[in-house]
């Protein structure tokens, strides 16, 4: 009764003969007849196509000599009635025996209907993309006015100084259009958007060649924005200042030192930079923010000439998150 009332199923397996056992409430839940028996290939019949294979070796996995027993597995079901039923199993596995020679010799666990906390979950998901997407939106209606202001500016230098902002607002809001489009808005590829950033800045140097070597790995979506607006800032300068009378390459590289820092370096081929710069010292906007940007992310900036002369910057961050790993 205190099964039932709770609205778990219970679920027992002899992982011999794989006879399974299931409660009156988890045939309910199941949509099976109280009086139809079900067994291991009846009971996976009922699971989704797609989530099979996933539930089968999740299920397997806890049942191998090394394992602790112990599983946890969502999966879809597909009713009688055609609807889809989502259902979250939890479960433990006894062994006799040590070492290799442990067998297993009961199989047992819950299950519990989680199809309304799924919808809400996706309903909120869809929600957040919404907004990331209203967000991109309401971003690039600001770069167009600023645009627009800074044509109708007869200031060269206020017209300069509006033209890099529009530049900074566009690096955010192309980060909430990566973030509409991708599944996870929590995160994103950083490595790869940092491609497509670069591509759109190489559309504004007709002078300057803009190359990018990083591999893909993710960075939350807090410190994804600062550390974009401090490339967008490094790269920018290049394309201002590295090369006075033409133009040339500039690289971004990313390094993964480890699982907990970042380093990104902004290099030229270019005259370099005056003895004794430092970026305190520098006094321009564009510097002021990357040494701010650096210092919300805990990280530093070195500044010096490369082996060709022209100036590099390095940044290195930490991630600041344990989850995000370098993809394979």
């Amino acid at each position: 009764m205190a099964l039932d009332s709770s609205g778990l199923g219970v679920w027992k397996v002899d992982p011999q003969t794989r006879a399974v056992a299931l409660t009156a409430s988890l045939k309910q839940m199941l949509g099976v007849p109280i009086d139809r028996d079900v067994d291991y290939a009846a009971f996976f019949a009922l699971l989704h196509p797609d989530d099979r294979e996933n539930a089968r070796s999740g299920l397997a996995a806890a049942l191998l000599p090394g394992s602790d027993g112990n599983c946890e597995i969502e999966f879809r079901i597909l009713l009688p009635s055609g609807d889809t039923k989502w259902l979250l199993a939890q479960g433990r596995a006894f062994f006799k025996g040590e070492g290799e020679n442990r067998i297993p010799t009961l199989f047992i666990g819950t299950m519990h209907d989680i199809t309304d906390s799924k919808a809400a979950a996706e309903h909120q998901q869809m929600l957040i993309h919404e907004v990331n997407h209203r967000v991109k939106n309401s971003l690039q209606l600001v770069s167009s006015l600023m645009r627009l202001q800074a044509r109708r500016s007869k200031n060269q230098e206020a017209r300069q100084q509006l033209d890099d902002a529009t530049a900074r607002i566009s690096t955010i809001a192309h980060i909430h259009q990566r973030l509409y489009r991708d599944q996870d808005t929590k995160q994103l590829n950083f490595g790869a958007f940092l491609s497509e950033l670069c591509a759109d800045m190489q559309g504004t140097s007709s002078h300057c060649s803009l190359t990018v070597a990083a591999p893909d790995f993710y960075l939350s979506t807090d410190r994804a924005i600062p550390l974009a607006l401090i490339v967008n800032e490094l790269v920018t300068n290049a394309f201002k200042y590295a090369y006075p009378n033409g133009g040339g390459p500039v690289a971004v590289i990313v390094d993964l030192h480890d699982a907990a820092e970042i380093s990104i370096t902004v290099k030229d081929e270019g005259c370099g930079i005056p003895e004794g710069f430092t970026i305190e010292g520098a006094g321009n906007m564009g510097m002021m923010l990357i040494g701010s940007l650096t210092h919300q992310l805990s990280g530093h900036v070195q500044a010096g000439r490369n082996a060709a002369g022209g100036a590099c910057f390095t940044v290195t961050v930490p991630r600041g998150d344990k989850r995000p790993e370098a993809i394979a």
